[in-house]
């Protein structure tokens, strides 16, 4: 059976990091609104560790009645995710690092310390109800076997309804190639 492919939006998050782009609130909240008049089912609205005005505007399209799922992007951290239930989200990404160039700078070298640190963030989420989005920081440098094994552990750490879904990332691809092509 294949899996559906869902599309999720980033440009509330994404689209900020950009150089010099910086979304007001109102305008936040009106290419929300118009996601959402397009039928995009989920939306990936900010980094609520951020705090002050990310965290605002996070809280304000959680209240503004949008039928898209909103989903908010997390470090794979503890005080990520709890940034995230403060702000009155139901959904998570949590971003983890799946190649050893970034393993080897974020958790020094040890494919399963970031493995155990994921299991926790995936534990800590599913305990307070949060349906979780996993994602491969980096993944097309990352040996495709660990990939692997890290959404089966995913999925199995997160069981039903929980951590059913794996996202490819490779922004940092993306910006070295669009750099070099410029």
């Amino acid at each position: 059976m294949i899996a559906p492919i869902l599309i999720n939006d980033t440009t509330l998050r994404d689209g900020e990091q950009t150089p010099g782009v910086a979304f007001s609130l109102r305008e936040k909240v009106s290419i929300a609104h118009l996601l959402d008049q397009i039928g995009i089912p989920e939306l990936e609205v900010g980094i609520p560790i951020m705090g002050g005005e990310e965290v605002e505007s996070i809280k304000a399209l959680v209240s503004s009645g949008l039928k898209a799922k909103l989903l908010g992007w997390n470090r794979c951290r503890i005080e990520d995710l709890e940034a995230s239930l403060t702000c009155g989200l139901h959904r998570v990404h949590i971003s983890v690092p799946v190649s050893d160039l970034q393993i080897a700078i974020k958790f020094h070298h040890s494919r399963w310390a970031m493995l155990g640190q994921l299991k926790n963030c995936i534990e800590f989420a599913k305990s307070h109800g949060f349906f979780v989005a996993v994602g491969g920081e980096d993944s097309s440098r990352a040996d495709p076997e660990f990939l692997l094994e890290v959404a089966r552990y995913a999925q199995a750490w997160g069981q039903s309804d929980f951590a059913t879904v794996i996202r490819w990332a490779d922004s940092i691809r993306f910006r070295a190639m669009s750099k070099c092509c410029d």
